[in-house]
């Protein structure tokens, strides 16, 4: 179940979507008028998605987005709001809003796409966070590799450079790690040049031309 930080000054738009929301069982809706009172439930309790009105008194949409940011970097939010002025739009976007969803129209199928982009916006999130502690754990188990190791993305860039290549080459990482242009071969070599690794890149015909004679190939790698 996804827990729903809902809020909004008014308190009958509030019951509404409460209950539009909750009524099919995958969301739990926590609703607050303001939100200064928002930022003070998120210090006591955990919330997967915020949903906030624009035009609140003390702190608008925008302001509350900002402060939430600072906390929270990672939590989704969804501007949902009778305002739609370009100006609103592209600070919401700029300040990392997940979706915005202008008020109005039929409720049923307002609050069905509401409910749409709330379930999107947290799925993404999820995922995002997900594929980031999967490249840390591979940067983990790179960096503490007993062997020299490096490794590059498919442009040609560094993005890992373990303790032990700090080592033999007396390059730390910060120097290394998003260089391109086979800035990998500088300290072996002292000029730019292709090494074994960008072999990987190429194709068929110019690893078999190369001047390499011993070579496995496992379906298509």
């Amino acid at each position: 179940m996804i827990s729903v930080l809902y809020v909004d000054d008014e308190p009958g738009l509030l019951e509404i979507g409460k209950a539009f929301l909750e009524q099919g069982g995958s969301f739990s809706v926590t609703v607050v008028t303001s939100a200064p009172g928002a930022l003070a439930l998120m210090n006591a309790q955990d919330f997967d998605l915020i949903l906030s009105d624009y035009q609140m008194p003390v702190m608008d949409g925008i302001a509350f987005l900002k402060e939430v940011r600072l906390q929270h970097a990672d939590l989704p939010f969804i501007l949902f709001t009778g305002r739609g002025r370009e100006e609103i739009v592209i600070e919401a976007i700029n300040n990392g809003v997940d979706f915005y969803l202008q008020k109005g129209g039929e409720p049923l199928a307002q609050f069905a796409e509401l409910a749409h982009k709330i379930t999107v916006a947290v799925e993404r999130r999820q995922a995002i966070n997900a594929l980031r502690d999967s490249e840390q754990r591979l940067a983990d188990i790179i960096n503490f590799l007993p062997d020299a190791t490096f490794a590059i993305n498919t442009d040609g860039d560094v993005i890992a450079w373990n303790r032990a290549i700090e080592d033999v080459t007396g390059v730390p990482a910060t120097d290394m790690v998003g260089k391109g242009n086979n800035e990998y071969a500088l300290p072996f070599y002292g000029q730019r040049r292709q090494l074994l690794i960008d072999l990987i890149l190429e194709s068929d015909d110019i690893i078999q031309n190369g001047e390499y004679t011993i070579i496995k190939k496992e379906g298509g790698s």
